[in-house]
């Protein structure tokens, strides 16, 4: 039997979780449709089998959205077909995708911290572990709050624990890759000089791939438009006036999903999924020769972009299977 899950906005400013099963990867049915007493949404929601049981993590959006209580991680235990626990709370850490590594489980998360000399919020992220699945202690620090990094994938690479991060703020965004050194508990990072959002890493033979949100034009001219971009989106008409709308359409259109191999420290663009605009947030799965790749994109509804909220349309999920060359 096959899962998945999908993020469902069901309006009104209200958001949950649906599971879904399937026998053959092609017809699906409803399995669950899971959320959080008190919390306005839950997103972002990933699996981890802790032995024969399987659990599914979630941050969820409080009603009321205090400082200290800007998201909560919850977890949900599989029970039996259309049967899950009721929600339990892990951490105040945004989980990534929970792995397995030694005689653990592993999760990076991300929260966020304010700055009183820049007067914003800044994002880091730590590494916790759990013994069980439902019991995670923060552990280490894989990036500090002056990194800005948030969305943090694993890769298990044998008996090494790597970070792939989406870092940065605004314009400034790129990859960190980061190794830890557990008998010191610490981490070394690396820049990729890459902008990859929403990064999934797994492995092909000897070989590291991560697929995420890039720019199809260079990363310094996503760097350039997005200044109108910003300024369009502000809500300032002043700003909005500096806006050229054809660089915020090339900004937009140009934001796809794509699939890299890691050369060094240096993502190597291998090949670009169907996408445009809002996309990415990739999950992979091998299956026999095959890799399973599910993403969203909303290029199928692609608007002309005149005023904000044009891109506001409907995205679909989409699977694709890819085989890699030697």
């Amino acid at each position: 039997m096959h899962l998945t899950v999908i993020f469902s906005d069901t309006g009104g400013g209200f958001a949950k979780i649906i599971v879904l099963r399937s026998q053959d990867g092609i017809d699906w049915t409803q399995d669950a449709e899971l959320y959080v007493e008190g919390f306005i949404e839950s997103r972002d929601p990933k699996f981890l089998q802790v032995e024969n049981r399987l659990m599914l993590y979630g941050p969820c959006w409080p009603v009321e959205q205090k400082s200290d209580t800007y998201w909560v991680s919850y977890g949900f235990e599989r029970l039996d077909t259309g049967k899950w626990s009721d929600p339990f709370k892990c951490s105040p850490y945004v989980f990534w995708r929970p792995k397995k590594w030694r005689d653990q489980y592993v999760v990076a998360g991300f929260d966020r911290q304010y700055n009183k000399d820049s007067k914003k919020w800044h994002y880091g992220v730590k590494l916790l572990n759990s013994p069980d699945g439902r019991i995670w202690e923060t552990t280490s620090t894989i990036l500090d709050y002056e990194t800005d990094g948030n969305e943090t994938d694993l890769l298990i690479d044998g008996d090494k624990l790597v970070a792939y991060a989406r870092c940065g703020d605004g314009s400034d965004q790129k990859m960190l890759i980061a190794t830890y050194f557990p008998e010191e508990n610490r981490w070394e990072s690396v820049s990729t000089e890459r902008l990859i959002q929403a990064p999934c890493v797994f492995k092909v033979g000897e070989k590291t791939m991560v697929t995420g949100r890039y720019c199809s034009q260079s990363d310094e001219r996503f760097r350039d438009l997005r200044k109108d971009w910003n300024a369009f989106r502000s809500g300032d008409d002043t700003e909005m006036d500096k806006a050229d709308p054809a660089r915020v359409e090339e900004y937009h259109h140009g934001l796809r999903t794509g699939i890299f191999m890691i050369d060094g420290t240096r993502p190597r663009l291998v090949m670009e999924l169907l996408s445009a605009g809002d996309s990415s947030y990739p999950g992979v799965v091998e299956y026999g020769d095959e890799y399973v790749i599910s993403d969203y994109s909303m290029h199928e509804y692609y608007p002309v972009i005149r005023k904000p909220g044009d891109w506001q349309t409907p995205c679909d999920i989409y699977v694709s299977r890819v085989r890699f060359g030697e």
